[in-house]
């Protein structure tokens, strides 16, 4: 048979009339499915998907209609009915065509899936939705079609900002047109927010507007989630002159930065992980990222002060709502004993009546150390340590305010384990060394003398700060290891400044004075007093001789320093007390009352402490316990020379009404 007479024999059959009928249904299917896949909310890829099953079937129905509807005619034209039936040649043309039509669709459908479903090859894959932003050209409502560029500049100049400081991938808006261009050309057509929300799935999206007001340019922001379609954020509008549409960019992409840099960044204990670090987070509004670089980088020079402090400052003068730096400012000035200071920017921040639950509670800290109150502080930063236990600038101020400002040395051990010291490189993590520090005095206040020498000797080879050395003075003088204490020091004292082994001469001479080691004590202060006619410092002398009981060359240094630092409250006392030692009870007398003089503000107990000491001296036990308590309840500190580790309470220390004063802060957390 000629492939004429095929066709027309098809023609008279009606198989072109029952392919027709399959051809138009599956064109007017395709035509609806492409309608409704926006509103039923379907994947693109549901068109793709029809036409493939379309194409499949399209041979499998060819072979239908041979089955139903021509086989039946080809048995009939058979003269016996009863002989098989021959395969007759428009049988075989037939099936000639059905297998080049079945090899057509095959290769159609491999084409299709390679290009929509395979892994490999020219495609559009629906993008990793995780860490990435879609930013969108900001919206022209100003009428003025010119402007247009516009909301180009200010998409472009966020997303290099992004990108700039790694914040995440961006999908900008030329890859939305390229997508959209490609699927227009697959699928018919491609909605904005079908593109987004179901085959480029960004975890967020910034989309923004901007127009023109009294002749000024306004733009306004906002982050949606990519997924939910929620706002997520919308930022104040900011304004700029119309020649200066990066002026408005630039303050617009800092807000967004600040909040992709920390929004959403915390994690359950209000952490932001910053590369190798954590660091505490407790903004109610996230900050420009300028500003918010700058604290970071304060963080890292905290042992620069003037840079500390000009990077703290240059965060709050680049964002003035920004709260963390401030309250890092306050604490720098503490922390120097610029009380007034601290007091002064703590009632600034006071009046902002927009603060977060940990703001406040910054805030109470910080009024409740100002003022002295020391229950309330104790709360406060236990309530901080709760959310930032793992902040090692938070971690450290706990331990402080629960040893030396509530005498809770218990409360140590339990805080100092939460942060492992094991991986420290301890010579550039200052808290560190201050935790070692407090550790080690609430080791000696529970008696744990061989622990703390063990953990802090290796330490203290380490750091050469003085301070670290004394609680493990202190404790070698209580466990009795005198000859150890007395080899560490002499090997120190070989390579120490004069000073710096002066110092601890007179510390250790102290401790020994509290352990009942007298001539032992005389050591330490002779060894002072013989390197006066050096550089050493004179108060290191005054003291020696002091401490030694020569209190007739004590008063010659005393009065000099006196009559130079005439509101040194330690000067006075001590020289108040050599004159009474010096049978010059009336000058003593004077001296104490002249300390009456000069009380003021932020001074927490220093003058009532100096005038305790001054009774004890005087065997007065009544007044001395009264000031005692006085010193303690106006803020007076606990320190490794003070109150239990003072010598001039050693007549005192084991009377209860003496202990129960220890504990008056104690008992107020009760």
């Amino acid at each position: 048979m000629t492939l004429k007479g095929f066709f027309k024999e098809c023609h008279k059959k009606e198989v072109f009339k029952m392919l027709s009928i399959y051809i138009v249904s599956s064109w007017v299917l395709l035509q609806v499915l492409a309608l409704l896949v926006e509103p039923l909310g379907l994947p693109i890829k549901s068109v793709t998907i029809l036409i493939v099953v379309l194409l499949i079937g399209f041979p499998i129905y060819i072979y239908y209609v041979w089955k139903f509807r021509l086989l039946k005619y080809e048995i009939q034209q058979t003269e016996d009915p009863t002989t098989p039936y021959n395969k007759s040649a428009f049988q075989k043309m037939y099936f000639s065509s059905l297998f080049v039509v079945t090899l057509i669709s095959g290769i159609a459908v491999t084409i299709i899936i390679k290009n929509n479903f395979n892994s490999s090859g020219l495609k559009l894959n629906a993008i990793d939705v995780k860490n990435k932003i879609a930013v969108l050209d900001f919206e022209n409502t100003t009428g003025n079609n010119d402007l247009d560029h516009i909301g180009e500049i200010a998409a472009n100049w966020i997303i290099h900002g992004i990108t700039e400081n790694e914040v995440a991938e961006v999908i900008s808006s030329k890859i939305v047109d390229d997508y959209t261009s490609v699927l227009k050309t697959q699928a018919g057509s491609a909605n904005l927010n079908n593109l987004l929300k179901n085959y480029l799935k960004p975890e967020k999206i910034i989309e923004g507007m901007f127009y023109m007001e009294k002749g000024k340019l306004l733009l306004q922001g906002s982050i949606k989630n990519g997924l939910l379609d929620q706002t997520l954020i919308s930022f104040e509008t900011v304004e700029c002159d119309p020649d200066s549409p990066l002026d408005c960019a630039e303050e617009l992409k800092q807000n967004i930065l600040g909040y992709l840099s920390t929004e959403g960044k915390t994690n359950e204990s209000g952490y932001i992980q910053l590369e190798n670090r954590k660091t505490s987070y407790y903004e109610e509004k996230p900050p420009k990222y300028e500003a918010f670089k700058y604290m970071i980088n304060a963080l890292d020079v905290n042992n620069d002060d003037e840079n500390h402090l000009k990077l703290l400052q240059k965060a709050v003068e680049i964002d003035s709502s920004f709260l963390e730096p401030k309250f890092h400012i306050m604490a720098y000035y503490y922390n120097k004993g610029a009380f007034a200071k601290t007091d002064s920017l703590m009632k600034t921040v006071s009046n902002n009546l927009n603060l977060n639950r940990r703001q406040k509670n910054w805030l109470l800290f910080y009024q409740s150390i100002i003022n002295g109150k020391y229950d309330k502080l104790y709360k406060a930063i236990m309530r901080e340590y709760e959310d930032a236990s793992l902040d090692l600038t938070t971690n450290q101020t706990t331990m402080t305010i629960a040893l030396q400002y509530v005498n809770k040395p218990e409360d140590i051990k339990a805080i100092y384990d939460v942060i492992p010291m094991e991986d420290m490189v301890i010579e550039n993590c200052e808290e560190c060394e201050y935790r070692y520090y407090l550790k080690g005095l609430a080791d000696v206040e529970l008696k744990n003398y061989n622990s703390t020498i063990e953990t802090l000797l290796p330490v203290t080879n380490t750091i050469d700060a003085n301070y670290l050395k004394r609680p493990l003075i202190s404790a070698y003088v209580k466990a009795d290891r005198l000859n150890e204490l007395d080899a560490y020091l002499s090997e120190f004292g070989l390579a120490a400044s004069i000073d710096d082994i002066n110092y601890l001469y007179i510390y250790t001479g102290m401790q020994l004075l509290n352990a009942s080691q007298t001539e032992e004590a005389q050591n330490y202060f002779e060894k002072v007093i013989s390197s006066k006619n050096s550089a050493s410092n004179k108060r290191y002398i005054a003291l020696a001789y002091y401490y030694n009981k020569d209190y007739t060359n004590a008063e010659t240094l005393l009065a000099g320093m006196v009559k130079n630092d005439p509101k040194n409250i330690e000067f006075l006392v001590h020289l108040a007390i050599s004159y009474y030692k010096n049978d010059k009870e009336e000058q003593a007398i004077q001296l104490i009352e002249q300390l009456n003089d000069i009380r003021a503000e932020y001074q927490y107990g220093a003058v009532d402490y100096g005038i305790a000491q001054y009774y004890a001296t005087t065997n007065d036990q009544r007044k001395a316990l009264e000031y005692i308590l006085k010193s303690i309840v106006q803020g007076n500190y606990f320190t490794p020379t003070s109150y239990h580790h003072d010598p001039h309470f050693n007549q005192i220390k084991q009377h209860p009404v003496f202990k129960g004063h220890l504990n008056y802060w104690k008992n107020k957390l009760l």
